[in-house]
């Protein structure tokens, strides 16, 4: 494919600003202008240490911002192109990103240790009332086979601060950690109530998020089936419905 217009590449731009010190600035230029090489589209670039989303893209008036993960700076020609067709033209976007998609997960999971761990005092799992390692560790025996492989503990603490809403925890799927919210670590929230949002939280990894017709399903119908037969799903939203009010309030 010929080069597109010098004034093009030369709008191939590396925003440093949250990537790794030992991210190499000429890699992430070579990654940019083979982009819109590709693309025949100026493109920016902003490489980053994220551990959750690893590629995202905006579709701005003049150009095409990209973000990803250092460890693209090293990619092989065939995944770069997948990058490429992630982000091209709408026409039979579906299947193009969805074969595109594909290949960078593959990416991804070769270069899983490349993802920044969060430091230990970040990640404990014991908390002052509820123990999420023995929860998760029990959960995983019942209802996976022992098939999950996650990272588990409890989010930061931010005290004082008014919530309207609440999300009670969260799975990271490139890095495979499950965070808790601070919120369920305390005596008022009964052990039920924490492992069925465990629980949700492990089936992420079991019912992985997929693509449809170009839209993202992360809570697709086997999803819910799933959930709904969970022995404690009832009772745990029924709890939840009665005492969101202590749910949003910050703990002692």
């Amino acid at each position: 494919m010929p080069r597109p217009a010098e004034s093009n590449r030369q709008l191939n731009l590396f925003d440093a600003r949250r990537a790794p010190r030992a991210a190499n600035v000429s890699s992430a230029r070579e990654l940019a202008d083979t982009l819109s090489d590709l693309l025949a589209e100026r493109v920016r670039l902003t490489v980053h240490d994220n551990r959750s989303t690893m590629v995202s893209f905006r579709r701005n008036p003049d150009e095409i911002h990209y973000r990803v993960h250092h460890m693209f700076l090293e990619a092989p020609n065939e995944v770069v192109t997948a990058l490429a067709a992630f982000a091209g033209p709408r026409r039979g976007a579906a299947a193009r990103r969805r074969e595109a998609g594909t290949r960078i997960d593959a990416f991804v999971k070769r270069n899983r240790a490349r993802i920044a761990m969060p430091r230990a005092d970040r990640l404990l799992a014991r908390g002052r009332v509820h123990d999420l390692q023995e929860i998760y560790d029990r959960l995983n025996g019942e209802q996976f086979g022992g098939e999950i492989e996650a990272r588990i503990g409890w989010g930061p603490a931010r005290p004082g601060k008014r919530r309207r809403t609440v999300k009670t925890g969260v799975y990271v799927q490139d890095a495979r950690i499950i965070r808790i919210h601070p919120t369920l670590d305390r005596p008022q929230v009964p052990e039920f109530y924490v492992a069925a949002v465990v629980f949700h939280e492990m089936l992420h990894q079991a019912v992985p998020a997929r693509e449809v017709n170009g839209r993202r399903i992360v809570h697709g119908a086997e999803f819910r089936r799933r959930e709904r037969a969970y022995p404690d799903h009832g009772r745990a939203r029924a709890w939840e419905h009665r005492n969101l009010a202590l749910l949003l309030s910050s703990p002692v």
